[in-house]
């Protein structure tokens, strides 16, 4: 057998054998990668990737500080959580904190309901939850820091979107990170 017809061969059985594997499917309105039953979500793999090197080039996450529970900070977010809805809001737990000026990113778990990423602002009231900005549930077939960045976004004011760009979930705690 000749060397092109060998190679054309083996590309349409290479060609074939992913065919036969590999899927694309339309959820929510956009497009995932389905090989074999496992969903891949390629477009926000790359966005996260995107934002990472443009943070790393920029040096915009610089200015996020991360709380510690000493943080007066940490005290009056866990206060405002706990208070948001009682009664299964009050075994409120905070995995995660980080601010950027008025701003605060929680990270928040519970006793009885799912994990929560909320946002945070600074008034002349106190520390309130901003309206809508509150992310709770799986996320899956979704990528978990791109699901929650966007969905956060669509709620929240341009100047809390550095700290949605720069924080990224603890791992483990969403489902499919």
């Amino acid at each position: 057998m000749k060397k092109a017809t060998a190679s054309t061969a083996m590309l349409l059985c290479l060609g074939l054998i992913v065919a036969s594997h590999l899927e694309t499917q339309v959820l929510d309105g956009e497009r995932i990668f389905v090989v074999d039953s496992v969903y891949f979500d390629i477009h926000g793999y790359l966005q996260e990737k995107i934002t990472a090197f443009k943070n790393a080039l920029s040096s915009q996450c610089s200015s996020i500080e991360y709380l510690e529970e000493t943080s007066p900070d940490f005290a009056s977010s866990l206060n405002a959580v706990q208070q948001f809805s009682p009664p299964d809001s009050s075994t409120a737990r905070i995995t995660q904190l980080a601010r950027d000026g008025e701003w605060l990113w929680a990270e928040v778990s519970f006793k009885k309901l799912e994990p929560v990423v909320l946002l945070l602002k600074h008034t002349p009231q106190g520390l309130k939850i901003w309206d809508g900005a509150i992310w709770s549930g799986p996320t899956h077939p979704w990528r978990v820091k791109n699901s929650i960045e966007k969905y956060l976004k669509t709620k929240s004011p341009l100047p809390s979107h550095r700290l949605l760009e720069c924080v990224n979930p603890s791992a483990g705690v969403f489902a499919n990170q």
